[in-house]
């Protein structure tokens, strides 16, 4: 049961459960973008070309881009309006898209980690002026 549930006794408007797992599919990617290549590059002597699969790229900004951008859309819109939140998600968006562009590795990794990490940064900020707004809207109910 969440503060503002056993405080007023209804459900708050934003569950921070969305930030969660916009959290998990950038750390996902993060993770993604930094292990693979150090633990599976022996796999494409078996014939396994997980590192260069589009359709793992594809499907991994789509979950980003999908659960953050619902996250941080009811956080805007419902309680704390900070528009930090809107610049870092996008730039973090942009950031792991572009990183497909690139042809330098280093720099293709370099580009994606700093993209999860502003969507993390994101969702953090989201979340925490979602539970401020909500503890002040409760408080004076």
């Amino acid at each position: 049961m969440e503060k503002t549930e056993r405080i007023t006794g209804i459900k708050p408007a934003y569950q921070v459960k969305w930030d969660a797992i916009g959290i998990g599919a950038s750390l996902a990617c993060a993770i993604h973008c930094v292990l693979l290549p150090v633990i599976f590059t022996t796999l494409s002597l078996f014939g396994v070309e997980i590192l260069e699969n589009v359709f793992l790229e594809v499907l991994t900004v789509l979950v980003s881009m999908t659960a953050g951008g619902w996250a941080i859309w009811r956080g805007y819109i419902r309680l704390h309006r900070q528009k930090a939140v809107i610049v870092y998600f996008v730039a973090g968006l942009l950031l792991m898209i572009a990183g497909n562009f690139v042809s330098v590795t280093p720099l293709e990794m370099g580009i994606k980690i700093t993209g999860a990490i502003l969507l993390i940064t994101a969702h953090i900020r989201n979340w925490r002026g979602c539970r401020d707004c909500e503890t002040h809207t409760s408080s004076i109910a």
